[in-house]
């Protein structure tokens, strides 16, 4: 078990990362970008690059704040990176399969909601790429393909397979209903803030409403216009 001491150390480590990534004035390039040029590609890669190291992270973060042994090692082209654990009891194991994921939505809220954050920059158009994405393709895979989550006896890999595993699966479902709405919004949030988008998008308003239901909850609903 990681002493007190280093898993803060740990957690500030990542925090100060996290937050160099994404606050206004650290990115590498701080204007935003009309032409595709080399830089602004290898920008791009890098913002892609961040935003699977949030994700990785919060693995590992979460792992150590839990006392839950992790041991990574290489992947396939598929997942480059993998991790075995061995957590003591569901709520770790949910928690550290969930965290990932939960970081790049998080991280993407910061992004659309600072305002002194350029959306235009490549580097931050590269780190919303693949925070709206891997939560939308980690669901389909989990829904359609199984090849990132897959399960075989008590062997499991992926992030909503580990869930299911330490759950069960209706709360991996709802998971991975959830992160794929969330992500979608946070898309089409970012979409409206881009230069090139047609003046219509960058015009409609967001229309989000909680409505009572009379079995009791409330349902949330989201209006749009084309």
């Amino acid at each position: 078990m990681l002493p007190q001491r280093i898993k803060k150390n740990i957690f500030l480590v990542w925090l100060v990362g996290a937050l160099l990534l994404i606050l206004p004035g650290h990115q590498p390039v701080l204007a935003a970008e009309e032409a595709i040029t080399a830089r602004s590609a290898a920008n791009f890669a890098l913002g892609i690059l961040a935003s699977a190291a949030v994700h990785e992270g919060a693995h590992a973060l979460v792992a150590a704040a839990t006392d839950t042994g992790m041991t990574w090692k290489v992947g396939n082209y598929n997942q480059p990176l993998a991790f075995t654990e061995n957590a003591s009891s569901d709520s770790k194991g949910v928690a550290v399969y969930s965290a990932g994921l939960i970081a790049q939505l998080i991280c993407s809220e910061i992004i659309l909601d600072v305002d002194s954050i350029e959306k235009n920059d490549a580097f931050v158009r590269g780190m919303m790429t693949w925070n709206v994405l891997n939560p939308i393709l980690y669901a389909l895979d989990y829904w359609v393909f199984r090849i990132s989550n897959k399960q075989n006896g008590n062997s499991y890999q992926g992030d909503l397979e580990g869930i299911e595993h330490y759950s069960n699966e209706r709360t991996a479902q709802a998971f991975a209903i959830g992160i794929t709405a969330i992500a979608a919004f946070q898309g089409y949030r970012l979409l409206k803030t881009q230069d090139w988008a047609p003046d219509w998008l960058k015009a409609a308003p967001d229309n989000v409403n909680v409505l009572p239901l009379h079995s009791g909850g409330a349902m949330l609903t989201y209006e749009f216009r084309f």
